[in-house]
């Protein structure tokens, strides 16, 4: 029998010798750390992130963050050893809460979350189940090659959607005044973007320089 779009097969994973359900997992880790920092739709199992208004927010971002900083400040042995990623300690110094750029660093986390939900439940392909931390960890993946993924991914997907609502358009003999507005929305979206990333580059000084760079 073939499984439902978005449907999601259930993961076991063992937790201190016990078979904990990744399913409902979920919702015992928002109750942990995201219903304290954001009470109302604080499960993210049923929450709709496919509504802009439900993104994640700088304060969830922080709260998975320091989760995960634990984990790589961790010394015990655990069944996911989290300190044998790629480039950790530029990824520590990023998540560390004490760093003079937090606030600025959590920003950029929460909206890396908001792109990596892709693999959650809003799309056909259900891998994480909307789970924080599995979601966070796609994030870091792509953040281990370079720290400004995001703000590369940004600028990326803005000068894209430019070149498509062009193409509009130069294909249209009607209705064009409508799509000269996107563009000029898209393009006041590119110069923030690259404002960002400059942003970015400024506030990298208490980061180590990465060890690995490239496959």
């Amino acid at each position: 029998m073939g499984t439902k779009s978005g449907a999601y097969q259930d993961v076991y994973i063992k937790r201190q010798d016990e078979m904990v359900s990744l399913k409902n997992d979920v919702t015992d880790f928002c109750a942990k750390y995201i219903k304290p920092v954001h009470p109302e739709n604080w499960d993210w199992s049923t929450r709709d992130f496919e509504n802009p208004e439900n993104d994640p927010t700088i304060a969830e971002a922080r709260a998975i963050a320091n989760v995960v900083y634990k984990d790589l400040l961790d010394e015990k042995h655990t069944e996911v050893d989290l300190s044998t990623m790629d480039n950790v300690e530029a990824i520590k110094a990023y998540l560390n809460p004490d760093s003079k750029h937090a606030d600025f660093n959590m920003e950029e986390f929460a909206f890396a979350l908001k792109v990596e939900l892709e693999h959650g439940k809003i799309r056909d392909v259900n891998v994480t189940n909307n789970h924080p931390f599995l979601t966070a960890m796609i994030a870091l993946a792509h953040m281990t090659e370079s720290l400004t993924y995001y703000k590369r991914l940004k600028i990326m997907e803005t000068e894209g959607e430019i070149f498509e609502i062009m193409r509009k358009i130069e294909n249209l003999n009607d209705g064009k005044e409508e799509w000269y507005e996107e563009l000029s929305k898209a393009e006041k979206e590119l110069a923030e973007a690259k404002t960002g990333l400059v942003e970015r580059l400024q506030k990298m000084d208490d980061i180590p320089v990465l060890e690995k760079i490239g496959d």
